[in-house]
């Protein structure tokens, strides 16, 4: 870019200032520094802002000095060279969706992308009507519709999908000016409706569908205003579902007829047809006329982005480019959609005064963007500032470029594209938003400046340095103007050093506006900014608290105390956790404030804090209510300890509140019922004093720890100081009703305590009941018979023994006789005794009673000892009979046998039976003794086999014993005790009878010694057999309890399997 398109633009400076009426304050710099970027600042000077920032200011140098080698505009050729093509010469041109289609002094059509090139890329070639020059082209924005106009006044209609254009026959002898497109409903299959504009100043509705012209009527025409030089449209849907359109189009300058601006808005089902039939009258067509005399006033249509509504407009005059912004609404009534409008003079256009006028002449064409006016001349182009009016850019052609015809723009991509007869260029808008934020807040520091300039100062802000650099000046200007409140919002969100702002506001002694400003920069803090958040809420709670003392000494309304109350807890509220309790508490107390420390201390949930000042104040009910509106966990402790003063003056409420509590433990709560009822019933006198308030203290303890125990606890103390009321109760009752109650049939009370009581209160059916649970049935027995007989009655028949019972009952009987009862009731205690008889009695009747009165019941019991001595008499002689059989049948078994055959074995080792020692059972099975003594071994417990060890032992003894000299066989019979001989066979059967007495006597001592061994030696075994041979161990006891017994046990099962390894 050549340096002297620049060299102007100082004075281009002074130009944009003077056209504001005076220039900038002296306080702010052109945001336009000399050649370079138009919109670099000189980061040095002094004319700049000065803030506190954070890290902004290095970031801002560094972000200049790229900004400044990147330029907001370019100018560059495409690389389709259009001037190669032979039989081609470029007269017009249109683009849309990136696609190029470039009309010809030939007829011919050049269609294709806008990154063809010479060398890559598809050129199409269409003939649209041989050697006849094309007048316009019109590409709608999705690339797919194009619409040719011929010079000779015929149309063309030619689809993305075909190369044979189809002759619009109801568009004869007329020349295309402009085309209104679709912008937000159209597709490549159909245009939906679109506006033409003609040279005849007709406006035409035209659709397009699937490559054909569905329709093509005329439904507006302008009356003497010549051709249409520019067209748009837009719509909307209302609130209620119908279609909104709006429609500008302008009529250029022709002799006496000045440059035009039309606007039509309406909706309605009829579409744009019923829209232009409301303005057939001329008193309601709607139009400005524009200044200055040009040939062909184009209109052009911005959008931000693709599809989307219309942001902007203008239209080349010949004074400027009229500009404006467009607001649709929603209202159906609404009349004007454009806002802000305003002349843009040309730039290096002389004044009329000058006389150099007839040497400039107006541009041939422009583009809007979003912030600039490119505008085209013969020889060169221009890039202005909507909002200073300020060249940003500015290129001359050479000659190689030709005669220059005309801009075109692709609304889709905000591409802007040149066309001459030779060459294509585009406009490249690499960055036009850069420091446009400047040029708002140069608008907004000066004397005319608003806070809409502000707000689109920050709307176009790219990043922190920028935005702080707005709103610190927006912020100082605010304070300068004495608008503090509002300063102080705004100086919240910079980063302006707090100490600096604070002082500010100090020094103007604007507490309030302080106060905003601390609330806003506390919303503005980190979460991880803690200590700073806490500082400023110490801060803003005292300035809130400074502020309530003013209301009150300037003796301001109701109404704004409130509503300053209503702040103050809100702040509490949302900062209680940057808030310090200590700092705050002493604050709210030093200012007197003592509702807000309640409520401030309810907050941050110090219960205690709150209580405590309620009580001090005597306010126990709101101290009870409070407890009972919080979580019993976190107010527990508070129960307990503030419960002993609470009960003494609100007994019934806090009573009802631990009842509502139920997780309170009861235990805890006994020292403040004790002290409820000890100083409710006179001090030291006895609760149990009939009085209504005595009782009614005693009920109130009473239901609360029934209710503790009724909710399962089983804490002794509760029991026994329940036990200790009851005690004190009145209603005896009740007290009898509680002892009544077992847990798990034991008392959780100390029984031996609540005999103590019992008896210190005069409490005797309670004691009675108590004896009796002591096992004391005897004195509980003497007792009931101080309170009531039957009492005694059921007492005496509750032991199990007779022999207590009876005694019991002779209690009875023996105080009834003794309190002079008449014989007739004693009789009746015989009777309900069950147990007692006359002979008990008789002894305690007067020794001259007569006999008479009772008489009877001796004779009923001489017969009942006769008949009980007749029944044992008979008992007797059945065991007699029972003797006898027994002996007979002991004297049957001696003579039993058996016959063993000889070839019959041992059942466990299979071996002859004969042939060892053996025992044989009536089921015929028959063991060897020494298998049997072994497998009973596996049946028996460790003290059984431990005695049949110690057995064997002894027997095997008293075999050493037996004298060695005669062997079994030889020894007679009468040696065998079991035989059982009387003393004349033992004589008998004894060989040598008849011998000497001296022999006689030795061989009667050997005998006898033999025969007390062998007398021991049976007993022996016979214990031994009662172990092992009681039973066959095949058919008795032992095989059925067996039963569980695996056949194979593990170690079988461990032996199988090793003998079947291979």
């Amino acid at each position: 870019m050549s340096a002297d398109l620049f060299a102007d633009w100082k004075k281009e400076e002074e130009t944009f200032g003077d056209s504001h009426g005076g220039g900038f304050e002296p306080t702010y710099e052109s945001p336009y520094g000399a050649a370079g970027d138009a919109y670099a600042g000189d980061a040095g000077s002094a004319d700049d802002f000065e803030f506190e920032t954070v890290g902004d200011d290095a970031q801002g140098d560094g972000q200049a000095a790229a900004e400044q080698e990147t330029p907001l505009f370019e100018l560059r050729e495409h690389g389709l060279k259009v001037s190669r093509r032979k039989g081609f010469t470029l007269n017009c041109m249109g683009v849309g969706n990136g696609v190029l289609a470039m009309g010809s002094q030939e007829g011919v059509l050049l269609r294709c992308t806008t990154e063809a090139t010479d060398s890559a890329g598809s050129v199409e070639e269409i003939v649209i009507e041989p050697r006849v020059a094309m007048a316009n082209v019109f590409v709608d924005p999705t690339g797919a519709h194009v619409l040719v106009s011929m010079e000779n006044g015929a149309n063309f209609y030619l689809h993305t999908g075909s190369t044979r254009p189809k002759k619009i026959m109801k568009a004869q002898a007329l020349q295309l000016t402009c085309v209104a497109w679709d912008r937000q409903a159209g597709s490549p299959e159909a245009s939906e409706p679109v506006l033409v504009g003609t040279d005849s100043g007709a406006v035409f509705e035209a659709e397009f569908d699937g490559g054909k012209e569905k329709s093509f009527k005329k439904v507006y025409q302008i009356a003497n205003q010549g051709p249409i030089a520019g067209i748009g449209f837009e719509h909307w849907k209302l609130p209620s579902g119908d279609l909104r359109y709006y429609v500008m189009l302008t009529t250029s300058a022709s002799g006496k007829r000045p440059t035009r601006m039309f606007q039509f808005i309406g909706g309605g089902p009829g579409g744009l047809e019923a829209m232009f039939n409301d303005y057939t009258s001329p008193d309601k067509l709607r139009f400005q006329e524009l200044p200055g005399d040009i040939t062909a006033a184009e209109l052009r249509f911005y959008a931000k982005q693709e599809r989307e509504r219309a942001k902007g407009f203008g239209v080349l005059t010949g004074e400027g480019v009229y500009h404006g912004e467009f607001v649709f609404g929603l209202s159906s009534t609404m009349e004007n959609v454009t806002t802000g409008t305003g002349l843009l003079a040309y730039p290096g256009k002389p004044e009329k005064s000058s006389g150099s006028r007839g040497s400039w002449t107006p541009p041939i064409s422009m583009a809007v963007t979003q912030y600039h006016v490119i505008l085209l001349y013969a020889r060169h182009v221009q890039v202005v500032s909507k909002l200073s009016g300020v060249v940003v850019m500015e290129e001359s052609f050479d000659s190689r470029v030709g005669n220059v015809q005309g801009i075109t723009v692709d609304d889709t991509f905000n591409t802007v594209w040149i066309h001459s007869n030779r060459r294509i260029l585009e406009v490249v808008i690499a960055d036009e938003a850069r420091n446009v934020w400047k040029l708002f807040l140069s608008k907004a520091m000066t004397g005319n400046g608003d806070d809409r300039d502000f707000e689109q100062a920050l709307g176009v802000c790219r990043n922190g340095w920028e935005r702080q650099r707005v709103l610190t000046a927006q912020a100082d200007k605010l304070f300068d103007k004495g608008e503090y409140d509002r300063a102080a919002v705004i100086y919240a969100k910079t980063t302006r050093s707090f100490e600096e702002v604070a002082l500010k506001f100090l020094e103007k002694e604007t507490r309030d506006s302080l106060l905003l400003f601390l609330l806003q920069k506390l919303k503005s803090l980190g979460g991880d900014e803690k200590t700073q958040k806490t500082v400023l809420c110490s801060w803003i709670v005292e300035l809130f608290l400074d502020k309530f003392n003013v209301l009150k000494g300037s003796a301001q309304d109701v109404d704004a105390h409130a509503n300053l109350l209503f702040e103050f807890k809100q702040f509490l509220q949302d900062q209680k956790s940057h808030l310090d309790p200590a700092t705050t508490f002493n604050l709210i107390s030093s200012h007197g404030r003592p509702d807000e420390l309640v409520f401030y201390a309810t907050l941050i949930e110090d219960y205690e804090k709150v209580i405590t000042y309620h009580v001090d104040r005597g306010e126990y009910g709101a101290a009870i209510e409070l407890l009972r509106s919080v979580e019993t966990s976190k107010v527990e402790e508070l129960w307990y300890k503030y419960s002993p003063e609470l009960i003494i003056h609100k007994p019934k409420e806090v009573y009802e509140a631990w009842l509502e509590a139920a997780t309170l433990n009861p235990t805890r709560l006994i020292p403040s019922i004790v002290r409820h009822v000890h100083q409710k019933s006179g001090g030291g006198s006895n609760p149990s004093s009939n009085t209504t308030k005595s009782r009614s203290v005693l009920d109130m303890a009473i239901r609360f720890l029934k209710f503790a125990i009724k909710q399962g606890n089983r804490d002794p103390t509760i029991h026994n100081y329940l036990l200790f009321l009851l005690a004190k109760h009145p209603d005896e009752r009740l007290l009898i009703s509680f002892l009544r109650k077992k847990h798990n049939g034991k008392h959780l009370f100390d029984i031996a305590f609540a005999l103590r009581l019992c008896t210190q209160n005069e409490k005797n059916r309670a004691c009675i009941y108590i004896y009796s649970a002591m096992g004391l049935y005897q004195d509980a027995v003497e007792k009931a018979l101080q309170v009531d007989v039957k009492i005694a009655k059921e007492m005496a028949s509750m032991p199990e023994d007779d022999e207590t019972r009876k005694k019991l009952w002779t209690l009875i009987a023996k105080h009834t006789i003794d309190a002079g009862g008449e014989i007739k009731d004693a009789m009746n205690i015989l009777k309900e005794s069950g147990l007692l008889k006359i002979e008990d009695i008789l002894p305690f009747f007067p020794d001259f009673v007569l006999i008479n009165d009772f008489k009877k019941e001796i004779c009923e019991s001489l017969e009942v000892y006769n008949d009980r001595i007749e029944q044992l008499k008979e008992e007797m002689q059945d065991y007699t009979q029972s003797a006898e059989l027994i002996r007979a049948d002991m004297q049957k078994l001696r003579k039993r046998c058996a016959v063993v055959s000889g070839n019959q074995r041992c059942e466990l080792t299979g071996q002859n039976i004969l042939g060892k020692e053996f025992y044989l059972f009536p089921c015929s099975h028959a063991f060897h003794a020494g298998a049997l003594r072994q497998e009973m071994q596996k049946h028996l417990n460790s003290f059984q086999r431990q005695t049949v060890k110690q057995l064997i032992q002894k027997l095997n003894e008293l075999s050493t014993e037996m004298p060695t000299t005669t062997n079994f066989f030889q020894r007679p019979l009468s040696a065998f005790p079991f035989l059982n001989l009387s003393s004349s066979e033992k004589e008998v059967m004894t060989p040598g009878a008849e011998g000497s007495s001296a022999a006689a006597t030795a061989k009667a001592k050997t005998a006898a010694k033999e025969q007390s061994i062998a007398q021991e030696r049976e007993m022996v075994q016979q214990k031994l057999d009662e172990i092992i041979a009681s039973e066959c161990i095949f058919c008795g006891e032992v095989m059925i309890k067996s039963i569980h017994t695996p056949f194979i046990t593990p170690e079988d099962e461990a032996n199988e399997g090793s003998e079947w390894t291979i």
